[in-house]
């Protein structure tokens, strides 16, 4: 009789282990499911254009509260820099997208100004006031003239937006880049961003110094990276929630 209820214990413990693995199975099916899907943009049936899923935390109230009431400051900073054209469509992109959001900084950098020049515009609705950095293209971005200017994108011309997102993305990377902020991507040509580890981070190639001995800043591997001395002010800016475009001219 002894015997018996060892042996149906023993049975019954194999039945719940087989079940456990079961259920380990399937957890770890669905997030390889969900690891794929991250990487490529976006839930299955779902545009690689439409948000992705964790856009739904971002929204800043750190900015002018009242309805339109950024809008109208934003394109009043924006023509002192001749940078209308791309200050509206990223509020435009804003109201489709983030119609609640509240964003107190803004930031475009202008590519169609030479690297030895501030282009990195980053623009604070609730003082008026517009601070511009130097700011780093990727190498290849100039092509064989090696002049500064960047002409060549792997994605396409014009509007390339970017949302940084709060404190939990803000971390010092290894190899030499220390504090530095995540980017995702919000259109199809860079909607990997995540993925490839974009982020604005201080470089030791972006200075007033490096620009004057070399004619031009240094390149990065894709981040929009800035001069160490000022690094950290943008990402603690940008970090409260914020929208930044890269733009080049069409």
């Amino acid at each position: 009789m002894a015997k018996l209820a060892q042996t149906t214990d023993s049975n019954l413990l194999q039945e719940v282990l087989a079940q456990l693995q079961n259920t380990l199975d399937a957890a770890n099916k669905i997030m390889r499911e969900l690891g794929r899907d991250r990487d490529g943009g976006g839930l299955r049936g779902v545009s690689r254009s439409a948000p992705p899923s964790h856009d739904a935390r971002f929204l800043p109230r750190e900015g002018l509260l009242e309805t339109g009431q950024d809008e109208a400051v934003l394109r009043q900073m924006a023509v002192a820099h001749d940078l209308e054209v791309p200050m509206d469509r990223l509020i435009a992109l804003r109201n489709e997208r983030y119609a609640a959001s509240r964003p107190r900084y803004w930031g475009i950098v202008n590519f169609d100004l030479h690297s030895s020049k501030p282009r990195m515009f980053v623009f604070d609705v609730r003082s008026g006031e517009t601070s511009s950095y130097l700011c780093a293209h990727g190498r290849g971005s100039e092509g064989s003239p090696d002049d500064g200017i960047a002409d060549i994108f792997s994605e396409r011309r014009g509007l390339q937006s970017h949302f940084a997102k709060n404190l939990p993305l803000c971390r010092n990377l290894p190899g030499g880049n220390g504090y530095s902020l995540t980017l995702d991507g919000l259109e199809d040509t860079n909607s990997r961003a995540r993925s490839r580890s974009i982020v604005i981070h201080g470089a030791d190639y972006v200075s007033p110094q490096f620009a004057q001995r070399y004619g031009r800043i240094g390149r990065s591997e894709g981040c929009p990276a800035l001069d160490h001395s000022v690094a950290k002010t943008v990402i603690d800016q940008l970090k409260l929630g914020s929208l930044l475009m890269h733009w080049k001219a069409p």
